[in-house]
């Protein structure tokens, strides 16, 4: 009975993280009650991570909702610098270093989702993207860091850059954060692996079951017409379960 628990939870998680993040907030409480440390919690959960994200990638790209290309340089390669210098600290020390600083980032996130909302409803096709803005480079080089280090929260802080520094219509912005997870999520893996915090079976088992919810997600925000709007509103409970899970633990 527990294995179907958290399969399931696992295809929620998976959508949830499609359309908007902190699904992890989750996932790693889930398998730490299974018995694995928070260190191989959290190198355990990239393998569903990874998985997820390619699942989605690929429906975005069928669906023609994403161009990598013109991405690659100012959003990707910062984001897998920062994600394995992220990932190696993480090995090298616990994330519970991080919980007063994601606080405080979930509360001023929360601000600016809440009292900007046109900024990330309106469509912005006439936008001038900044893509090739220094401050762009270091932003996606910290969220990667961030993504590396804990994961935790990290679609919620992209969605943010993407949206609000870039200038990104939402609906594209989800796809874009999708690729930008899943080009360092690979290299994170590895890392992990490498330090021996991994753990396959559970690692896989939730993988599917997060592929699974990924794919829901992404057909859902490429075909439905009210998609920016609901993930609008799942991004600020997403935020707001954020907060309560941080400040009870």
């Amino acid at each position: 009975m527990i294995y179907l628990f958290i399969f399931l939870i696992s295809i929620l998680i998976g959508f949830i993280n499609t359309l908007a993040g902190s699904g992890s907030l989750v996932m790693l409480p889930i398998l730490m009650n299974m018995g694995l440390s928070a260190n191989v919690a959290n190198g355990t959960n990239r393998i569903a991570i990874f998985f997820q994200s390619l699942t989605g990638m690929i429906i975005f790209l069928k669906e023609k909702k994403l161009d990598w290309k013109k991405n690659l340089l100012p959003l990707i390669f910062p984001a897998i610098l920062g994600g394995l210098i992220g990932a190696y600290f993480s090995t090298q020390m616990k994330a519970d270093d991080l919980k007063s600083f994601i606080v405080v980032l979930m509360f001023i996130m929360l601000g600016v989702v809440i009292l900007k909302p046109e900024k990330w409803l309106k469509t912005k096709e006439n936008e001038t993207l900044r893509l090739y803005h220094f401050s762009t480079w270091l932003l996606m080089f910290l969220a990667g860091f961030y993504g590396g280090f804990i994961q935790a929260s990290v679609g919620v802080v992209l969605l943010s850059i993407l949206v609000l520094q870039i200038r990104y219509d939402l609906t594209e912005a989800n796809g874009l954060k999708v690729l930008v997870i899943g080009a360092y999520a690979l290299p994170v893996l590895c890392v992990f692996i490498w330090q021996g915090q991994v753990n396959w079976f559970w690692g896989i088992f939730t993988a599917v079951g997060q592929s699974i919810g990924a794919y829901i997600g992404a057909k859902f925000a490429s075909n439905s017409p009210k998609a920016k709007i609901y993930t609008y509103y799942l991004l600020i409970l997403v935020i707001l379960v954020s907060i309560i899970q941080f400040l009870s633990t």
